[in-house]
């Protein structure tokens, strides 16, 4: 296969400032935009940390309140502000990570320094405060009553019992309602830190221009002595009865979903990028129309076209999560059990088709190099060494169905867990 990275890959320029930023440029001149984006290294999950050697508990959604209050300002409202400036913005907030990104004009950088402003100056108004909970209060409920959510939280309790992943990245009505200034702002000050932060800046700008905008805007910004160290506590055992729930559905679902790196330490890095595309090509060729085992369930209608795989990897943690409506529950989960664990025998049975599958891969990623946005949000920080999608499509390119195999036997994976919903 020709070398991709010769012909159209941007160039990715990086660099740590003095005070532990890291900084990710992405001059794509070809663009009429810029996307820039600031990522956190706290997310949903962090919620026990260490200080002073004692274990301290955060309220649950306490990262996505707080992404909620970043953009309020004294006498403003940021997203209010970049919208007057004609730019969009958004942020979100994961297991592991906060993120805020804003879309601007070309070589405009008003919203760019707008988004290092507001990310550094935290303005926590009681009253907002209190207005704000009640609004994640109403956003709780309503995914309470939207059943993709309920039976993907349903499944998740059952693969990390007890562990913050269980819950709902907003928290319950409960811990919103316990979140106050105070907690807003340690939480900030353990957090949003340099050291702990990323900006990634992708599309048409001046590379030295950005860079000293960067630079200025954390110039009075230091990284404290002290920052938050989280406890990923251990992990109960999956609960390997199916549960059965009742959802506002016309058909059974069912969700199945597996844990892996089983009693292993996850890996970080760039190896992990690599170790994680082989597990996604695995799970791609073993539930797809290249195994005769998955065609067999298609054409028995036990599956259809809502059959979804999902592999998911962020900072501690990486599981596989399979959703399908089907006629016969019990029956779909003892099949789509056995093939998760006789995989590696699957994998070898189905290899003369890997350099296919691989190759459908590397395109849908290949093409979101001509998205900005894509290029910069699917950044996961410090949890992969800090590669961007680039190196995703160049790792991606050089693997080899023998490493592939050799990476899947090295993981080790959980029993496996299941939900079933059933219409009420």
């Amino acid at each position: 296969m020709k070398n991709l990275t010769n012909h159209f890959m941007p160039v990715v320029g990086h660099e740590t400032l003095p005070n532990g930023l890291s900084l990710h440029l992405v001059p794509r001149p070809e663009f009429h935009q810029l996307v820039a984006m600031v990522t956190v290294d706290f997310g949903a999950r962090d919620q026990v940390y260490l200080q002073d050697g004692q274990q301290v508990v955060q309220p649950a959604g306490l990262a996505h309140f707080l992404e909620h209050k970043m953009f309020a300002q004294p006498g403003y409202d940021a997203f209010t502000k970049l919208s007057e400036l004609g730019d969009n913005s958004n942020a979100f907030t994961s297991q592991t990570r906060t993120s805020y990104f804003v879309t601007s004009q070309g070589y405009q950088y008003a919203g760019l320094k707008e988004l290092l402003n507001f990310t550094q100056t935290p303005y926590f108004d009681e009253t907002e405060i209190t207005k704000e909970a009640k609004i994640i209060g109403q956003e709780i409920d309503m995914y309470q009553d939207d059943p993709a959510s309920r039976l993907y939280r349903a499944i998740m309790a059952r693969l990390y019992p007890g562990d913050p992943l269980a819950e709902d990245i907003a928290g319950t009505v409960e811990s919103v309602e316990s979140i106050n200034s105070v907690v807003l702002q340690h939480a900030f000050d353990l957090n949003y830190q340099p050291k702990k932060m990323d900006v990634v800046i992708a599309g048409a700008f001046d590379a030295l221009e950005v860079r000293d905008i960067v630079k200025d805007a954390f110039t009075q910004q230091s990284s404290a002595d002290k920052v938050a160290e989280f406890v990923q506590m251990p992990l109960q055992p999956v609960e390997v009865e199916p549960l059965e729930i009742d959802l506002e559905t016309i058909r059974n679902k069912v969700a199945i979903g597996q844990r892996f790196f089983e009693n292993q330490v996850v890996p970080t890095g760039i190896d992990a990028i690599k170790q994680a595309s082989a597990l996604s090509l695995v799970m791609d060729l073993v539930f797809s129309e290249f195994s005769p085992v998955y065609m067999e369930w298609y054409d028995e209608g036990l599956i259809d076209d809502s059959f979804s795989v999902e592999f998911d990897w962020e900072r501690g943690f990486a599981f596989v999560n399979l959703i399908s409506e089907t006629p016969e529950p019990e029956h779909l989960i003892e099949v789509v059990s056995a093939e998760l664990n006789q995989i590696t025998a699957r994998f070898v049975e189905l290899s003369d088709a890997f350099e296919l599958v691989k190759k459908d891969a590397l395109g849908r990623l290949i093409n979101k190099l001509n998205s900005l946005e894509e290029i910069v949000t699917r950044f996961e920080g410090q949890t992969f060494g800090g590669a961007m999608l680039s190196d995703e499509i160049t790792i991606l390119q050089n693997l080899s169905q023998v490493e592939t195999l050799a990476i899947l036997k090295t993981v080790k994976t959980s029993p496996v867990a299941s939900v079933i919903a059933r219409p009420n």
